[in-house]
């Protein structure tokens, strides 16, 4: 009892100390930012000295993180399974495995090639933190994928803040009605009966990100960490760049899932700003994919047409405010769109299928402003023969969550 007490209180210290250093440093970045330093005064000479240890965390944070989506599942082949088998029970599947090995393979490239350009400014990597979901998927692709750069890893972790998403007890069929209510308010914000929503998920895992991997070299006692490799699952992957990026909502749904084994590579940039400089690197990693649907106004043509624009992320934040690069992109995608025809651009919050839905989780609140909908019709437009099929006009604004819209001057 006294040893588990002691325990218990070892615990708490280290994640209170842990918790504390990333406010100091957050306060350092602060005050730095409001106030301009020099060498005289004592304010100043402390000031200074917080912008140092600010300075150097960065500099010891580790140049590679490595997130790994577990390979495919019993669950990804049958969707029905979740109703007789716990989650965090399914399994590899043959195909899941062989996935895993692979991935492993790319994982040790990876670190090869930064063996190669290894120097005073990026190490070799010889040191490798595996930090791994709890769930039995995850746990199985960590050790297919493990043996190719076994020899690098010094320390393994078994973090349940980086688990899969609390869909509650799924034994009954209410799950598909779950699913599609989820649909209609949108995975961020859609909380489970019994489980978690996409929020929730978000909140454990930059607790995590700030409490684990800002302060993987902050730990006394252990060794430096050159990489960590993160196997964990698409929902978090997506939450991880989610806080690293700053994306909205909205910017959330338009991405998705990665795939089984799809490998998202950070390399450390201290040129970027921040407690986590990290950019993603598309040459040796997969990249997010995304999208969007518009409804967009045309000078020549009446109403409003839909079209799905595709790689949302190439956008520049604030996303909904770069008219004419969404002109550029809709005229690259559509060839027979003219991009000086496009009057104005309307964001939604989200849209499944044709239909555009609200954002609120309401379920009385969604079927009356269904109720008050205009009938979506097909355009008759010939001017665009391609899509023509795929355009569709709609007149229906939420009121309560109307649509991100932007145009030209001279129809604001």
């Amino acid at each position: 009892m006294i040893e588990n007490s002691r325990l218990a209180v070892n615990v708490g210290l280290v994640a209170s100390g842990a918790a504390l250093g990333v406010l100091l440093t957050m306060a350092a970045f602060r005050y730095g930012k409001n106030h301009p330093t020099s060498s005289d005064g004592p304010d100043n000479k402390l000031a200074n000295n917080c912008l140092d240890c600010a300075k150097h965390k960065r500099e010891r944070l580790p140049p590679l993180i490595i997130l790994v989506r577990h390979g495919e599942s019993e669950g990804n082949a049958d969707h029905t399974l979740y109703r007789t088998k716990p989650d965090n029970l399914v399994e590899l599947t043959k195909q899941g495995a062989l996935q895993a090995n692979d991935a492993g393979k790319r994982v040790e490239a990876i670190f090869r090639k930064a063996d190669e350009r290894s120097g005073s400014d990026e190490p070799a990597i010889k040191r490798v933190h595996l930090l791994l979901s709890p769930f039995e998927r995850t746990l199985q692709t960590a050790a297919a994928m493990r043996p190719w750069f076994e020899h690098r890893v010094v320390r393994t972790e078994i973090q349940p803040r980086i688990r899969e998403q609390e869909f509650g007890n799924l034994q009954g069929r209410d799950f598909d009605a779950f699913r599609e209510e989820q649909k209609t308010v949108g995975r961020f914000w859609y909380r489970f009966p019994t489980g978690e929503s996409g929020s929730d998920v978000y909140d454990r895992v930059q607790s995590w990100w700030f409490d684990s991997v800002l302060n993987v070299n902050e730990r006394f006692g252990y060794a430096h960490i050159d990489a960590m490799v993160v196997v964990t699952h698409g929902l978090t992957m997506r939450f991880v760049l989610m806080q690293l990026y700053g994306w909205s909502p909205t910017t959330f749904h338009s991405v998705w899932n990665a795939n089984n084994c799809d490998i998202y590579v950070l390399r450390k940039d201290l040129s970027k700003p921040g407690l986590s400089p990290y950019v993603l690197d598309e040459k040796n990693g997969d990249m997010p994919n995304s999208s969007i649907d518009l409804l967009v106004e045309f000078h020549s043509q009446p109403g409003k047409h839909k079209l799905k624009l595709a790689d949302y992320l190439r956008i520049p934040p604030p996303r909904t405010t770069r008219l004419e690069l969404v002109k550029e992109l809709l005229a690259e995608q559509y060839p027979e769109l003219c991009k000086d025809d496009i009057r104005s651009v309307v964001f939604m919050p989200f849209i499944d299928g044709a239909l555009v839905q609200g954002g609120s989780s309401c379920r009385r609140m969604l079927q009356s402003w269904k109720r008050r909908a205009a009938t979506i019709q097909t355009s008759s437009s010939t001017k665009f023969p391609s899509f023509n099929k795929e355009v569709q006009e709609e007149q229906w604004r939420s009121p309560q969550h109307p649509a991100l819209v932007i145009s030209e001057p001279e129809t604001v």
